[in-house]
């Protein structure tokens, strides 16, 4: 039988359906004996049977066609559903029982005139994913008589318009939470506060944050006053930082109810409201309290009364980024990277995609000597306690350095090129002392088997530039062909034969990149790296980069252009793409109705380029094959464009001519470094391009054919009811994704359930958090997280000091642009004019097609080598990154000036 109402110490007070994230969370502390005031709960099977009235019914329903931004209809349908619970009558059987507990426990405390607090607990708050703080009300101070008011009222508090427009906001249907009430003991609190168990802005674990006020915390909660504050790190007791407030106000309890509000008056306002002593027993009581939630850090409501502490809310601290557990064998402070920061995509990564990634790139590590003591087993696991160095947190990579850090070559060691926020970052961790200098001598020597022979090998390519790039690229066809020979139906008979022969293309690729890829891009970064000290101006030697032959991004772009020549010369193809919708193309475009010569080159752009994507460095993302409506969609944008994109390549090539010829006329010994300087612009325009073939020919065109494959041999899966669709597979990492082939090539029909259940509850978490927007650049193992640069001092002596309206980046294209803001969060849906200004978080090739519409580029991360500095370069686009904020700070249709030579932005109008 499902009780109506529960103490505290009844067994059933911990089911979260039945009191709540609030309930469970007291219920669970006073069953282990902590100081909490005593309660009982009045469960959700009440607020079921109210919510069951036809008139509220009705009510509810308009919440489900409500437009949260139309704010007077918010308020009118939110008065009108509170108004209707409030105004309901409560059956005298569910009176009756309220007040025999609140009698029991009125007989508990020795006082029949009890004053308690009527406190909401929902069952979707106050748990690890979501917090809801503040989302419902709480009422201090309430008597018998007016009691049930206060529950109705409570209950009504679940639809305010800030409540309605949460959950709508966070995807969570009002119809799946149950809202149950705490009546708890009122304690007449000398003083109050909150306690955070970390640190709830830096993230750093071993640190208690407390601010604490005279008498009610809701003076402090509800911002009226200034707390005291204190800092306190965990691990020697130590109070780090304490702040006095002045505390003008405090509210207390009066003797018929309610509370009041009284001024603080001037000698107290100067006083701690709690001594050292009590912060530091505090600190170590709410310590304990975390303990019990497996460490997850807290936010605690407290008071204090004769000396003793009592615990009266408890919820978890949702804002902090997760922190990746430790591998085994693990310990001490580590650091780790963003992956998706470096490859400019900052959405989740599926299972399928993390666990590929990690296998590329452990096969890498240990070909060059590093975590030797990790397999492919390790790489592939579902195990977090087995990824060392590829973690994951949040369904995002994270690559830990601490080896890098703790090495004697991290003085050498630099992010500049990738992304300038982090590597500021890094260097700012590198002099703290917080990673001691280790002796890595076995490393070293395998590390150099491995430099050794890149040297020589790059030596020759810079000598051979022409012969580098031949040979590069054989070995890459010889490599496309193991991997379609493999995938033949003699080689390919099941679902694991398919699995199989995908593992063993992740262990043979790195080997290949390595050996004839890095031996042509090393030369390459060298030379640019030499000009721009040969340079007057650096930003010329960069300029020189738009010169670079068959970059695969920007012939991309190039056919993409010569297919909408051939459409704008087609007057019946044209109307159609003027006039018809994307969809409607895609579905003439899969039945092969365009005329043949523009039906065969939309046929061989998606034969070459069809395994790019948005987030293509996930294999488990769906490709432009999958989705040909995206490039439709980009044919529209291009027949749009006045400047011919071969002309603008032509025109971006000229001025690294013009860049080169600057620079040789500023030469001091222009005899002896002319030859140099146009030897190595020869080998920058031969071997640069090829900074962006590994990952287009290697790993993109890999992870195209094995998806294509893998998806096919899926739907055996499918045919045999393991999985729902073929794609589920991408929720699988590769160890499970064996299982799941052996599964269905022996039909295990009893592990059907199974795989259905793991992948629904993978595919839930994904698209959780897919709504996570904010990532860090730099995780540290203490919590502590870096999500932009402007925390880190600057001791840069050549500081720029910046006007009003001006704002500093890192300036990696050449050129100034004037033009309009357009935020960019979505390539697919940009709605970028022609010649405004791209301000986005980052950008990967994805976006590539998007670089002939701008005038300009503005990203908030990215680096010298990062993909939209690369392209930038090549079309000419003056552009700045690492404006750590830019799209809040910038906003649609603003007039700015983007200056890619010096790193300014300057705002020109509103």
């Amino acid at each position: 039988m499902i009780p109506f109402v529960v103490d505290l110490e009844d067994e059933r007070a911990i089911e979260l359906e039945l009191v709540g994230g609030k309930g469970v969370n007291l219920a669970i502390l006073y069953q282990q004996k902590f100081c909490v005031p005593n309660a009982f709960i009045i469960t959700t099977h009440v607020y079921e049977s109210i919510l069951n009235n036809p008139e509220i019914k009705n009510a509810l329903s308009t919440i489900d066609n409500l437009n949260i931004d139309n704010i007077a209809e918010l308020e009118n349908i939110s008065n009108h559903i509170k108004t209707i619970i409030c105004n309901i009558t409560l059956p005298n059987d569910i009176i009756d029982l309220i007040f025999k507990y609140y009698d029991k426990l009125s007989q508990g405390a020795n006082n029949t005139n009890l004053h308690v607090a009527v406190r909401s607990s929902a069952t979707a708050e106050d748990l690890p994913e979501n917090s809801f703080a503040g989302q419902q009300d709480t009422y201090l101070h309430v008597t018998k008589e007016s009691l049930i008011e206060k529950i109705q009222e409570c209950w009504a508090s679940l639809f305010t318009a800030r409540a309605i427009s949460y959950r709508k906001k966070s995807n969570i249907n009002y119809k799946i939470i149950q809202l149950a009430v705490i009546i708890q003991e009122m304690i007449s609190s000398e003083v109050s506060g909150v306690a955070f168990t970390a640190n709830p802005i830096t993230g750093f674990r071993n640190e208690v944050i407390i601010d604490s006020t005279y008498g009610l915390g809701e003076a402090l909660v509800s911002g009226l006053i200034t707390p005291d504050h204190y800092e306190i790190l965990t691990e020697n007791n130590e109070i780090r930082r304490k702040i006095i407030g002045e505390k003008s106000l405090r509210i207390i309890g009066k003797k018929n109810g309610g509370i009041e509000t009284l001024i603080t008056n001037d000698n107290e306002r100067e006083l701690e409201a709690l001594s050292d002593k009590y912060i530091i027993q505090l600190s170590k009581l709410v310590k304990e309290i975390e303990k019990i939630y497996n460490h997850q850090p807290q936010d605690i409501e407290w008071c204090f009364m004769k000396e003793n502490f009592y615990i009266l809310q408890v919820r978890p601290i949702t804002t902090l980024f997760p922190i990746p557990p430790y591998a085994f064998n693990q310990s001490g402070l580590r650091c780790m990277i963003s992956f998706g920061t470096i490859q400019g995509f900052l959405e989740p990564i599926t299972p399928f995609g993390e666990s590929t990634v990690r296998t590329l790139l452990g096969h890498f590590l240990r070909k060059v000597g590093i975590n030797r003591n990790t397999t492919t087993e390790d790489d592939i696991s579902s195990n977090p306690l087995q990824h060392k160095i590829f973690k994951s947190s949040r369904n995002r990579l994270w690559i830990d350095i601490t080896g890098i850090l703790t090495s004697p070559i991290r003085s050498i060691f630099s992010l500049s090129m990738i992304d300038t926020g982090m590597d500021k970052i890094i260097n700012h961790i590198k002099y703290s002392k917080s990673f001691p200098i280790k002796s890595m001598f076995k490393t070293y020597i395998y590390l150099m088997l491995f430099i050794i022979p890149l040297i020589f090998r790059s030596i020759r390519n810079f000598i051979f530039p022409r012969y580098g790039k031949k040979l590069y690229m054989d070995q890459m066809n010889k490599y496309h062909e193991f991997i379609d020979r493999g995938f033949k139906d003699e080689y390919n008979q099941n679902f694991t034969n398919c699995v199989q022969h995908f593992q063993r293309i992740l262990s043979i690729l790195p080997l290949r990149l390595m050996h004839y890829g890095a031996s042509c891009v090393v030369p390459a970064i060298i030379s640019l790296k030499i000009l721009q000290k040969l340079s007057k101006n650096p930003m010329d030697a960069l300029a020189l980069t738009r010169a670079v032959e068959s970059n695969p991004t920007t012939e991309m772009n190039l056919i993409l252009w010569k297919i909408t020549i051939l459409i704008r010369e087609n007057d019946h193809i044209l109307k159609l793409f003027q006039n018809e919708s994307t969809i409607n193309l895609v579905k003439m475009y899969k039945e092969k109705l365009f005329e043949k010569n523009i039906q065969f080159e939309i046929e061989e752009f998606f034969h070459i380029y069809g395994c790019r994507g948005i987030g293509e460095i996930d294999i488990g993302r769906k490709r432009w094959s999958d989705e040909p409506q995206i490039i439709l969609e980009q044919i529209k944008n291009y027949l749009k464009i006045l400047n011919p994109i071969d002309k603008i390549h032509e025109q971006s090539k000229q001025s690294a001519y013009e860049a080169l010829t600057r620079i040789e006329n500023h030469l001091k010994w222009s005899f002896i470094q002319r030859p140099l300087i146009n030897l190595l612009f020869n080998r920058l325009k031969i071997l640069f391009s090829l900074r962006e073939s590994p990952k287009f020919h290697g790993i993109i065109q890999t992870f195209g054919k094995c998806r294509k494959e893998l998806l096919s041999k899926a739907q055996l899966a499918v045919n045999e009811k393991f999985i729902l669709h073929s794609d589920d597979i991408c929720f699988l990492y590769i160890d499970e994704l064996q299982l799941l082939a052996y599964d269905t090539d022996h039909k295990q029909y009893t592990k059907r359930n199974y795989w259905k259940n793991l992948i629904e509850q993978r595919q839930i978490e994904y698209k959780q958090q897919m709504s996570c927007k904010r990532i860090p650049l730099i995780l540290m193992s203490d919590g502590t997280t870096y999500y932009d640069a402007s925390t880190i001092p600057d001791d840069n002596k050549d500081r720029v000091e910046l006007m009003e309206g001006e704002f500093l980046g890192s300036p990696v294209s050449p050129g100034i642009y004037e033009g309009k803001v357009r935020i960019v969060n979505d390539p697919i849906n940009s709605e970028l004019q022609s010649g405004e200004i791209l301000v986005c978080t980052a950008t990967d090739p994805a976006w590539t097609t998007l670089f002939p519409i701008a005038g300009a580029l503005v990203l908030e991360m990215g680096g010298m080598l990062q993909h939209g500095a690369i392209v930038s370069r090549e079309y000419g686009l003056p552009a700045v990154v690492g404006v750590s904020n830019a799209k809040n700070i910038f906003h649609n249709g603003q007039f700015i000036q983007v200056n890619g030579s010096n790193g300014r932005i300057k705002i020109l109008s509103d």
